[in-house]
This record gives structure tokens, sequence and C-alpha cells, in this order.
């Protein structure tokens, strides 16, 4: 008998389903080490996958880390009467895992980009009725002349459109300049300072 066969009575391969029901009944490390190693490279894959892109870099560094925790959560609530192989149900437990995450930040990305209160604005919009008085107008052309920042003038200039006589949104602003939307409002805040103390000047 040759030693591999040997090997093989004295060490029998495990199946997933023996030692998934070690894991749940005693917590048996070397049952969770083996399924470990089995199917890591399903995680890995599923992750990458639905990770990719440059902009998901640190998600799927997160992700990654936690492999065999994902794998000891997927073993205890595996569940062998769906008559689903434990990979598959370790695909789509990690599936919808990356799918989460990615819908969590299209959330937090159209909330940025659509309300304007997520942001550090100071000033509220009343501002653009109070430069309309003759001591805060003179005041507020006086600065804007002096400006030398052309970012803030253009961010002014977008942001108090006389043509149309309304508030343009931070996120026309931010896309003609190609900057972020906080970014436009610290300048735009910066320049209303000096406005502001030239005004209590006057």
């Amino acid at each position: 008998m040759e030693k591999g066969q040997t090997d093989a009575k004295i060490h029998p391969v495990q199946s997933d389903l023996t030692l998934i029901n070690r894991i749940k009944e005693d917590n048996d490390e070397d049952s969770l080490l083996e399924l470990i190693n089995r199917h890591s490279g399903i995680y890995h894959t599923m992750v990458n996958y639905f990770l990719s892109g440059s902009n998901n870099n640190l998600e799927k560094n997160v992700l990654n880390q936690e492999k065999d925790l994902a794998i000891y959560d997927s073993a205890k609530n595996y569940d062998p009467n769906r008559k689903t192989k434990f990979s598959t149900h370790l695909a789509n437990q990690t599936k919808w895992k990356c799918l989460n995450i990615l819908n969590k930040k299209k959330k937090v990305k159209e909330v940025f980009l659509d309300d304007e209160d997520c942001f550090i604005e100071p000033y509220s919009d009343s501002f653009y009725e109070n430069i309309k008085k003759e001591e805060a107008l003179a005041a507020f052309s006086k600065c804007l002349k002096r400006e030398q920042d052309e970012r803030i003038k253009k961010i002014i200039d977008r942001r108090y459109n006389v043509n149309n006589n309304k508030l343009t949104p931070w996120r026309e602003i931010a896309e003609d300049l190609e900057m972020s939307i906080q970014g436009c409002i610290n300048l735009h805040n910066k320049f209303i300072d000096k406005v502001k103390k030239q005004t209590h000047n006057v």
C-alpha cells in the first residue's frame, strides 16, 4: 500500500458539513482552520470582483483582513437543509456584504451631492439678502475687487449669479472649478469673513 493511501486512511478528508458541525457545536479551531484553508480563495475572489477599482481599495482591504471572521460567521449561519454547498453559501454571503458596502457608499455620495446642509457653511442664504443692502453691497464689491485668489472670484461669481438672481448649487460650482464641494465652501467662507470685517469697519 502506498504512503498516500495510508495517510488518507489515518487522516480521512472531512466534509465541509462535518467541519461546520464541529464549529457550531464545539467552536473547534482545527475545523475552522481547515474550512478557512479550503475557502479563502472563494472569499478573496468575490471581494476582489465586487470591490474592484482603486476607489474601493480601503473597503476591499478591510474585508480581506476580516476573511477568517467572515468564514466563521458563514459557517455558523449555514443551513444544510437548503441544499446549497457551503462554498456557494459563502460566496453569496460575501457578495451581499460587498453590495451593502457599495450601496452605503452610493447613498453617502448622493447625500453629499444633493444635500448642501451636510457641508460646513456657517452663513445661511440670508446673507444673499443682506448683500443687497447698500452698506453690505459696497463692502462686498470692495472686497471682491481686492481679492487676489482667482478661485474665490469664480466661486463668488458663480454662487451669487447676478443674471439668474439666485444662488447656484455648490455641486455645480465644484464641478466647474474641479474642486470638492467643501473646498469651495471653505474659500467662500474665507471671503465672507473679509466682507463681514469690512462691513463692521464702514
